[in-house]
């Protein structure tokens, strides 16, 4: 009797497998959401590889340099520098020269003080950053499509060959940036920045310099001037009431740091969040576009951080759950990803919207 049991309970369990292999559930049950999340997760070591492969070409790109107090001229040369981004950071009492062959991929220039510059050759993506500098003069013999001037309470001269060589300048709490064109650069001199936690945007209108605040329009990209006034002209933003005026430069921060992100300039769109972070630590979407950050810097554990606080000041913020499943999935913790993926998906269903991955 005990063996026709046994043989009957083995007959069972044969015939619940082969039901379960049938219905596909050899794993367990599956649902939809579990079966979507399992996909995505399949999906992801796929992206994995090639975000690692990203972050690598990044820094492979990215050089710093550093000098002080040097007699002569340094030399960019390209034997060195040709096709990487370089960072000039923290050099004081130096004269840099980029040679014509140079074929620099962007120039960062950060914390520098007593500093020449001088781009005799074109920059690749047309774009130049300068951070936190005093008492420095950029020479540019080429166009440049975007310069980018932030926290330069000193003196910052940019002076481009010729008139048409000036493309849009984007700076915030500069007062002593300033842009002229000409042979010896000094002529035209025009003095276009501003103390203030505001963005503003400089370039040529009708053969003239113009300088507005920048205005954004539907994907947040900021629109053309059409009725800029002149800089001398501009009235002093009204007054704001404290708490809303934290929230609006808040948002500046949040936006420019969007900017940065989609110019695949991870670090300072993180920077960036986390000056908006700290005037606003309510933005569930901020800490949601920095763990995004994170995830692309490799970076797991901050990410995973970030997404958490996301979900504590807002949980119905599906990203801020979907962030923390896939920190958690490239950190191997495959058991904890999974609620996390589902809770994202159920907080989706429930917002009627299915973009992942796009920043807000």
């Amino acid at each position: 009797a005990d063996a026709l049991c046994r043989q009957a309970d083995e007959q069972d369990k044969k015939e619940e497998a082969a039901s379960n292999q049938a219905l596909g559930l050899a794993d367990g049950p599956t649902g939809p959401p579990t079966a979507k999340a399992e996909k995505e997760i399949e999906e992801l070591q796929g992206h994995s590889k090639r975000r690692e492969d990203f972050i690598a070409w990044s820094q492979s790109r990215e050089v710093s340099v550093s000098h002080t107090d040097v007699f002569g001229q340094v030399q960019l040369s390209a034997a060195e520098y040709k096709g990487k981004a370089v960072r000039i950071k923290n050099s004081t009492g130096v004269a840099y020269v980029v040679p014509e062959d140079a074929g620099l991929l962007k120039l960062m220039v950060d914390k520098c003080s007593d500093v020449s510059i001088h781009v005799q050759s074109s920059v690749i993506t047309s774009t130049v950053e300068l951070y936190k500098c005093r008492r420095l003069e950029l020479h540019l013999d080429h166009p440049l499509g975007t310069l980018q001037v932030d926290e330069c309470d000193e003196s910052v001269a940019v002076k481009f060959a010729e008139r048409d060589h000036v493309g849009k300048a984007y700076h915030q709490n500069s007062p002593g940036f300033s842009i002229s064109w000409g042979l010896c650069g000094t002529s035209n001199s025009t003095m276009v920045g501003k103390a203030g936690a505001f963005q503003l945007l400089t370039c040529m209108v009708d053969a003239a310099l113009r300088t507005d605040a920048v205005r954004r329009g539907e994907g947040e990209f900021p629109l053309d001037f059409g009725t800029a006034t002149a800089v001398p002209d501009q009235p002093e933003p009204e007054a704001v009431p404290a708490d809303e005026q934290r929230r609006q430069e808040a948002e500046k921060h949040r936006l420019a740091g969007n900017d940065m992100f989609r110019a695949s300039d991870f670090s300072q769109a993180a920077a960036l969040y986390s000056l908006a972070l700290q005037l606003a630590p309510e933005l569930g979407a901020v800490w949601a576009n920095r763990a995004q950050c994170w995830l692309k810097l490799g970076n797991h554990e901050k990410a995973l951080a970030d997404a958490k606080k996301c979900t504590e000041v807002e949980p119905m913020n599906p990203k801020g759950w979907f962030r923390q499943g896939i920190s958690l999935h490239a950190m191997q913790r495959y058991t904890d990803a999974i609620p996390a993926l589902l809770e994202a998906g159920f907080k989706k269903v429930c917002e009627g919207q299915w973009d992942w991955l796009r920043i807000d």
